[in-house]
């Protein structure tokens, strides 16, 4: 794996130099200069690269300041949402913070993309726009990259995690399906399965969490509500129901969860699961677009509820899950 600096304020400055004066460019301007401020912070973050199958694939990673190779410590893999980075992921779901206090390991991945380090998207199957597109193998990036992060960090096989949003949540789950010998447990925010999706290669613990007000991805399932996302899925999403039905099928959960609400916060679980293979989902009521407990993904992004904290959630249920 070979270390790259990337300063993506730059990068992006050179890009819009080069935009044609028009209404579409116009509005790709916008969008840039949307994601230029998001990441505003992260303009001089870092990244590795790592061959796949001849292509250069990046990702951020965060080691913990008590790291130590003979430590063996889980992985947590960060997927942001499509037309995002792996920046705009650090910023907007505090998963490094998280990784300091309580010891773990973060890394998160580019998606793939026309325009160098912005509006990138993973190929989850029904979406999204370029990946999906262009039939990009995020299966291999990340099967390679989680092999290199054992080999050279010392990560431990048994405790390796993903999570995602919107975009980043659909590539998770797809890659716990097809991944399910080298993945513990996964943590979908703001996602969904599609019809298509591949039936999962082995076990795996899952939690689900949607909004119930999701604009984007619809909690009923369906084609987005929002004219910039609809174009870019190439099937129409699964329901919250029917993913947790998709996942509980896998693990031999009973049919019907056990339900408690508290406040805003429906929380169901299956019970009669293969062991450390549980199916959880939570639902916020009035929960729209957004990382629950983090920050906006950009100026115009839906607001976080604040009902929950996503990563605390996700980080107590995968330290009570390994292979």
């Amino acid at each position: 794996m070979k270390p790259v600096y990337v300063t993506a304020l730059i990068a992006l400055t050179a890009l819009s130099a080069t935009i044609v004066c028009g209404q579409r460019n116009g509005r790709l301007r916008k969008m840039i200069g949307a994601r230029q401020a998001a990441n505003q912070t992260q303009a001089a973050a870092s990244t590795y690269e790592i061959d796949v199958n001849g292509v250069k694939r990046s990702y951020i990673l965060h080691l913990p300041p008590n790291f130590k190779k003979d430590k063996s410590l889980p992985l947590v893999i960060a997927f942001h949402g499509g037309g995002g980075n792996a920046a705009n992921m650090v910023n907007m779901s505090g998963f490094s913070e998280k990784a300091d206090k309580e010891n773990f390991i973060v890394a998160y991945p580019n998606g793939s993309g026309r325009m160098g380090n912005i509006l990138l998207t993973f190929n989850a199957g029904g979406c999204c726009a370029y990946a999906m597109r262009e039939k990009v193998d995020d299966v291999a990036f990340i099967s390679k990259l989680i092999d290199a992060l054992v080999a050279e960090y010392g990560v431990d096989k048994k405790r390796v995690y993903l999570t995602g949003f919107s975009n980043g949540a659909m590539i998770s789950g797809y890659l716990a399906a097809k991944l399910s010998d080298k993945i513990a447990a996964a943590a979908p925010v703001s996602g969904s399965i599609f019809a298509s999706s591949p039936k999962p290669t082995g076990k795996v613990a899952i939690l689900l969490i949607n909004g119930t007000a999701d604009t984007a991805v619809p909690h009923d399932g369906g084609i987005s509500d929002r004219a910039k996302i609809s174009p870019n899925q190439s099937e129409p999403y699964s329901s919250v129901k029917d993913g947790a039905k998709y996942w509980a099928k896998n693990s031999g959960c009973s049919d019907t969860p056990e339900k408690t609400v508290k406040g805003n916060i429906t929380t169901e679980k299956f019970t009669g699961c293969a062991a450390q293979a549980d199916v959880e989902v939570i639902s916020i009521k009035g929960g729209l677009h957004a990382w629950p407990g983090g920050k906006k993904g950009r100026e115009a992004a839906d607001e976080p509820s604040k009902d929950l904290n996503a990563t605390d959630v996700i980080w107590d249920f995968f330290k009570a899950h390994h292979k």
